[in-house]
């Protein structure tokens, strides 16, 4: 088990201030808007708690756009420490939505952030910490909440709220109507998308890797039969103590990642190596890697797809101890992303493409794994 969770707070790590016990937000006067966003709950399924994160008034959306985030780990969460997750027992049954679920669901379509009104009935301070959302501050027990704003909703999303298409085709449309993942995600999550007599809310953890896995599944098909690249090109970046190498060769569309976590990372007590792959075929079985592996996957996807090529993708992810907490696979998904938009260094070859890339990944990963396996 995690250091953090078996410590909450008693500085077993040895640091003399713990990152998850900043003050927390004084909640009658900070706690007055939605940034927007939702948190849905998965304990208990199908009886889960759910809510909206709320925010001090200060710029709400910033506290969760992660794409605009920068600095250390301490950085982002002491930002994520000033939101707080509204939580109230609901049924995920959303087909037939109450007034609850409904406002909910206005805050999270919103491209703006809303100011609202809420109830608390109880506070519980511990923060929350998780390896596929991001990470938040205290959660609250919500009563009853109403939005007092009007809310800004695209009407692409009011269209698709009104259909009965099928969740995976709404959330492919959304997609290439220019939107976020990220905030596909929260529409899935509020139970907005899918045939209407069908709709769950969807617990935070699943709806992130279920858009990831969507899109990149249908991506996979659009450059089926696309030419292959003509070049062997590496892409690196690095933030948040996590170091991307990605190499792109000329081939069928394959790939793979490899994850090594550094001796005191989070979650490391020694050097690990993991490995996962794939090929054109769907992948039918859960990554070992977690949600890690999908949201790897699908901004290389993304950029074939913009190139309209296919290639062998080789992706190395290397943890290092800077990364002393959970920041959810946004980092990730944004790390690659970013790496992808990066201009690429060229090789001649393969091999000399893994070369140049072992001065961010050590030999390690090639000793354990195959490069070309799967």
């Amino acid at each position: 088990m995690h250091l953090c969770l078996r410590c909450k707070g008693k500085l077993l790590c040895g640091r003399e201030r713990c990152l998850f016990s900043l003050p927390p937000p004084r909640l009658l006067e900070e706690l007055e808007a939605t940034p927007p966003s939702i948190f849905v709950g998965r304990t208990g399924y199908p009886k889960v708690y759910a809510g909206p994160l709320l925010s001090p008034p200060e710029n709400p959306e910033y506290f969760d756009s992660p794409w605009e985030w920068s600095g250390s780990v301490e950085d982002v969460i002491s930002i994520r420490m000033r939101v707080a997750r509204g939580m109230k027992l609901v049924s995920v049954d959303a087909s037939n939505p109450d007034r609850f679920i409904l406002e909910l669901q206005e805050a999270v379509a919103s491209l703006t952030h809303l100011d609202v009104e809420a109830n608390f009935s109880d506070v519980a301070k511990r923060p929350k910490i998780d390896g596929i959302a991001k990470p938040a501050g205290i959660s609250v027990k919500i009563e009853d909440f109403r939005v007092t704003d009007n809310p800004r909703i695209p009407q692409k999303v009011e269209k698709l709220y009104g259909d009965d298409l099928r969740a995976t085709e709404s959330i492919y449309q959304l997609f290439r109507s220019g939107f976020r993942t990220h905030y596909i995600q929260k529409l899935l999550s509020a139970g907005m998308l899918g045939e209407q007599r069908r709709r769950k809310l969807v617990p935070t953890r699943w709806s992130i890797t279920a858009v990831h896995d969507t899109l990149a599944e249908r991506l996979k098909e659009e450059i089926a039969d696309c030419p292959e690249v003509g070049d062997v090109m590496l892409f690196e970046y690095e933030h948040f103590g996590n170091r991307f190498s990605i190499v792109v060769y000329p081939s069928r569309f394959s790939f793979k990642l490899y994850e090594l976590w550094r001796k005191g990372a989070v979650w490391s007590d020694d050097t690990w190596v993991g490995f996962d792959s794939e090929t054109l075929l769907k992948k039918r079985k859960y990554s070992s890697l977690s949600g890690g592996y999908y949201a790897a996957r699908l901004p290389v996807l993304e950029y074939l797809s913009s190139i309209r090529r296919q290639a062998g993708v080789i992706v190395f992810r290397e943890i290092t101890p800077e990364y002393i907490a959970p920041l959810g696979v946004w980092v990730v998904e944004e790390g690659v992303r970013k790496a992808m938009k990066t201009k690429p260094q060229k090789f001649d070859s393969l091999v000399e493409a893994l070369s140049a890339a072992r001065t961010a990944v050590p030999g390690k990963f090639f000793r354990q794994a195959s490069l070309f396996e799967f």
